[in-house]
């Protein structure tokens, strides 16, 4: 790939026998003219072949080549947006379904952990009310006893206190 290729004519990949044999000639340069078209008087056109070069070929059959081969409709170039419009919906339909179903489940789960929590410590509760009203009931009248505590804090930290007891 260093080096240029020099340009040669085409030679086929296997050998020809020796009668079809010719010597190599450089390739004519000119206008060509077809046997056929010095007959007729339609015109030749060139079109190009599979290979990319350019083959003569009569006015009538480019016709018929170019009514085989179906135009290629034109594109729309505008710019498409980077996520599908469908894709949008379908991505959002899943992620509000998403939040939906979160959000409802936290909510059932604040809505059933004190449920929960009265079936378990409900009956301790009652129990203890039962208690209480029972010791209540026995005791009959009750004394009241008031206690005054007095804290007195003086300078540089020292602090006093007394208590009264009284019915």
């Amino acid at each position: 790939m260093s080096h240029p290729l020099d340009p040669r004519p085409y030679s086929p990949a296997a050998p020809l026998p020796e009668p079809y044999e010719a010597p190599l000639q450089a390739p004519l340069s000119g206008p060509v003219e077809l046997y056929g078209e010095r007959r007729s008087p339609e015109p030749v056109v060139y079109v190009p072949d599979a290979y990319g070069r350019m083959v003569p070929v009569l006015r009538s059959q480019a016709d018929a080549l170019l009514a085989a081969v179906p135009a290629t409709p034109p594109r729309d170039l505008s710019p498409q947006p980077l996520i599908d419009s469908r894709a949008q919906l379908v991505l959002a339909g899943g992620v509000g379904t998403g939040a939906a179903a979160a959000g409802v489940g936290w909510g059932l789960g604040q809505f059933l952990a004190p449920l929960a929590a009265v079936t378990t410590s409900g009956a301790v509760w009652v129990l203890a009310l039962l208690l209480l009203a029972g010791a209540g009931a026995r005791r009959g009248g009750g004394d009241t006893y008031v206690t005054h505590n007095h804290n007195h804090a003086k300078w540089w930290g020292r602090a006093s206190s007394t208590t009264k007891n009284g019915r």
